[in-house]
């Protein structure tokens, strides 16, 4: 069964990785990039609580440093960035279609360092991430609006608020400036 987080997104070829590669059929196709539009990337790790947990003062701060310089050498623009504890919800936008998998990985690989105080010669006996990055590609306005405050809301549940709280806050928020 998907989780209700991915029930907001349609499963389409603007879509890969995550909950979705159970499936066989979304296994056999490639990962949709774009560099006209920005994308939605999601990382998620079940181990990250307690200690680990990304909403850590010290651990948050570490990813913030991570992002910005794997963003900066890799060309990769971060437009929004959610940290919600277990998982991290991006809006990116690539400057070329090969920055991506450098990006992916190096990002990845040094969040788990970080967070773990692991190496590449002491490393973690069971994975850190549970699935592989979930990526889907922005396209009309309608899709970026409901990104963007797909990402709002999943940062203020980050602070703890639950969703109908965040959902409130941020209808607040846009009927303060709407007029």
């Amino acid at each position: 069964m998907r989780s209700p987080q991915t029930k907001f997104f349609k499963e389409s070829e603007k879509a890969y990785g995550g909950e979705f590669l159970k499936k066989r059929k979304a296994r056999q196709q490639k990962r949709p990039l774009a560099t006209r539009n920005t994308m939605h990337l999601v990382l998620r790790s079940s181990q990250a609580k307690g200690e680990w947990s990304f909403r850590q003062k010290e651990n948050h701060e570490e990813i913030a440093k991570v992002v910005q310089k794997f963003s900066l050498k890799y060309g990769v623009r971060i437009l929004k960035l959610a940290n919600v504890g277990n998982h991290l919800h991006f809006q990116i936008k690539l400057s070329n279609l090969h920055t991506y998998k450098r990006f992916i990985k190096a990002i990845t690989s040094a969040i788990v360092m970080k967070i773990t105080k692991t190496n590449k010669f002491n490393k973690l006996e069971k994975k850190f991430w549970d699935y592989r990055p979930f990526t889907r590609v922005i396209v009309g306005l309608r899709d970026l609006l409901s990104i963007k405050n797909y990402i709002e809301i999943n940062k203020l549940e980050g602070l703890g608020y639950n969703r109908m709280e965040a959902f409130d806050i941020l209808d607040k928020h846009k009927k303060r400036f709407a007029g």
